[in-house]
């Protein structure tokens, strides 16, 4: 479902005292194409009315019989006419609920409040009405600043509004909640509700746009009565930054949090006051915030922060024009050395300085060759472009200087480890077996396996393996401090450790036996999967039935593994699963590069290493966790029993 969201036509102007209620509700009795029928004799006015030129929030809250496949979609659409009960809408309504599977939920319709300017000083609460089970509708709020929405010392209040407990057969649990239904999970899932935007039976939710949002540390959004924390995993869990995680709180039936703003200002992890006072009555549903912003914010919810507003055409930044010319013709289980490197000295222009040519790979640094001219944090001073590049064609190579038909970014190799990598471009790439022979990142050039594949990828069974191909200085928790954002969608950093994977395909083939980043040939569990815990957080397993911790070291510091990074960009992915994404950090056993312990085990989410299960039962801090940015089009026969969709 396609979402389309502005910031509001500002037409309540500047506003500083609100009442609790701002929206008005209605149930919907029945859709088109066109419209959308609303119950007017039973519906709330609590604020903005249904009339013409207003926006409704169109928002499947509870399901009938238990069927959950529309459950949490939403749409935004503008009232173009008003005939009775009849609300003819600027959007399809049966995008959101078709006719046909209305009478299996409730359906109600939310006008959005649309200021210019809201500020909600102290003693200003905001509070949608419980949500009714008489007449299906409320646990809601939604409003949009066209300007400034500013937080100050005001609230947000969804404690208790959502679908009352004792009706929770109402929310019947999505795929996502009941895999996460034990508390211990908090994070990775928040991407959903950009697509399934969920009211939990217990606490309400919460749908903000603004141009920009500013935050205050007394503010809160959910739970007044509590906070949030930075990476907060559940009431026996949790990860903080020197706080002490609120108590007594649970995942279970707590709020949802949409909030879609270019600029956020003073953000702070207590305001995201999701979570719910455990016990009994504790709903049902797992709490969620979706954070769609152009601002960085350390926080697990930003780890999926990305533009819905703009949705600016980030790659091509990356100058990705095509899936290559096919000049290697198809390639075959091939298991040497993909790829040559050359260190960078100098960029002027389109023209770069070398050194340090290796030549035992297969595509060579050449006149006509496919290059990747990437750049790579040296220390924890300089991150802000670790891991930025671009694709160039080398139009001339006269053996010390290569001139491209594409400028790189203006980065200097003072500052950054600069090299370039050159790409085979293959017609049709087939992949059974291993290809470890990746060469190692030595601080200045290595470490990243690319390939370009202008017709068919086949990876069904294949390993790109690129364990102990990293290194050079760690970054993580005490480096790059906002690793997993989407504003780093067009980077390729690499770690300390493991390499990077870069995949250019026109139909990328994978199955359940397709391994990608850091796999260890000992056995396959020691570097898990991506998406369980955290931004690209991994799962593993020991040998027994505990799991690595979240480990007391964040950093990827010598003798921690951190997990690989690596991008896919693809017309068509058959058979996508998420458990070929090996991106999960580890502990290394060892303080030498190359690290040549497999040891590492449990997860590594996001800033925060991955545990090292010993027979102690201790747990250490593993390094931190890589990133895996998916950019497709469509996505065929996916693995649908994986922890995280590529959309």
């Amino acid at each position: 479902m396609a979402l389309k969201i502005s910031y509001g036509n500002g037409s309540l102007g500047n506003v500083t005292e609100v009442t609790s209620t701002i929206n008005s509700y209605a149930k919907v009795t029945a859709v088109n194409s066109t419209s959308i029928t609303i119950d007017t004799a039973n519906k709330l006015d609590g604020g903005v009315g249904f009339s013409v030129g207003e926006k409704i929030l169109l928002h499947v809250s509870a399901s009938v019989s238990g069927d959950k496949v529309f459950l949490g979609n939403y749409l935004l659409a503008n009232i173009t006419a008003v005939n009775g009960d009849i609300l003819t809408l600027d959007e399809d309504p049966t995008a959101c609920i078709t006719s046909d599977n209305l009478a299996k939920y409730y359906v109600q319709a939310i006008t959005v409040a649309q200021y210019q300017n809201l500020t909600l000083g102290e003693g200003t609460t905001i509070t949608p009405p419980i949500y009714s089970t008489m007449n299906y509708y409320g646990g809601i709020v939604a409003l949009m600043c066209s300007d400034t929405l500013t937080f100050d010392g005001g609230h947000i209040s969804l404690a208790d509004k959502g679908i009352p407990p004792a009706s929770k057969s109402l929310r019947p649990e999505t795929h996502n909640d009941v895999a996460s239904d034990t508390e211990t999970y908090s994070g990775w899932e928040n991407s959903d509700t950009r697509i399934h935007f969920m009211l939990n039976s217990g606490d309400g939710a919460a749908f903000i746009v603004a141009k920009k949002m500013i935050c205050h540390e007394d503010s809160r959004i959910g739970n007044v009565a509590t906070y949030g924390c930075q990476f907060f995993r559940g009431a026996s869990n949790s990860v903080t930054y020197g706080e002490t995680k609120p108590e007594n709180v649970t995942n279970v039936g707590g709020s949802t949090i949409f909030i879609a703003a270019e600029t956020i200002e003073n953000f702070g992890h207590k305001m995201l006051a999701k979570y719910r006072a455990s016990g009994s009555t504790k709903g049902q549903g797992i709490c969620r915030c979706y954070i769609a912003s152009e601002t960085k914010l350390r926080n697990d919810e930003g780890l999926y922060a990305y533009d819905c507003i703009s949705n600016p055409a980030r790659i091509s930044k990356m100058n990705i024009k095509n899936f290559g010319n096919g000049s290697f013709g198809d390639g075959t289980d091939i298991t040497t050395q993909l790829n040559n490197y050359a260190t960078i000295t100098a960029v002027d222009g389109m023209k770069i300085s070398y050194k340090s040519k290796t030549t035992t790979g297969l595509a060579q640094i050449t006149s006509g060759a496919l290059v990747m001219i990437h750049f790579n944090h040296k220390d924890s001073n300089n991150v802000t472009d670790a891991g930025r590049f671009i694709l160039a064609n080398v139009l001339a190579d006269n053996g010390t200087t290569l001139t491209l038909d594409a400028m790189p970014p203006a980065i200097s190799p003072d500052n950054y480890a600069a090299q370039i990598v050159s790409i085979p471009q293959f017609n049709n790439f087939t992949l059974a077996k291993e290809n470890s022979a990746t060469a190692t990142f030595d601080g200045a050039q290595g470490g990243i396996c690319a390939i370009a594949v202008k017709n068919n990828c086949d990876l069904s069974g294949g390993k790109l393996n690129v364990c102990t191909r990293g290194g050079g200085t760690a970054y993580g928790r005490e480096g790059l401090a906002f690793i997993g954002n989407a504003q780093d969608s067009d980077k390729l950093p690499i770690g300390h450790g493991n390499g990077s994977v870069f995949i250019l395909a026109n139909n990328l083939i994978m199955n359940d036996k397709t391994v990608l980043g850091a796999y260890s040939r000992s056995t396959t569990t020691n570097f898990g999967y991506v998406g369980e815990n955290g931004g690209s957080g991994a799962k593993a397993y020991d040998a027994g039935t505990n799991k690595g911790g979240y480990g007391s070291n964040g950093k990827a510091g010598p003798g921690r593994y951190q997990g690989t990074h690596m991008m896919i960009v693809a017309n068509t992915i058959s058979g996508f699963s998420v458990y070929a994404l090996r991106t999960g950090g580890s502990y290394a056993g060892t303080s030498t590069l190359p690290y040549t312990s497999a040891a590492g085990k449990g997860y590594g989410g996001g800033y925060n290493g991955g545990g090292h299960y010993t027979s102690s039962n201790t747990t250490y801090g593993g390094g931190s966790s890589g990133w895996a940015f998916i950019y497709c089009n469509n996505v065929v026969d996916q693995d649908t029993d994986g922890t995280i969709r590529a959309n």
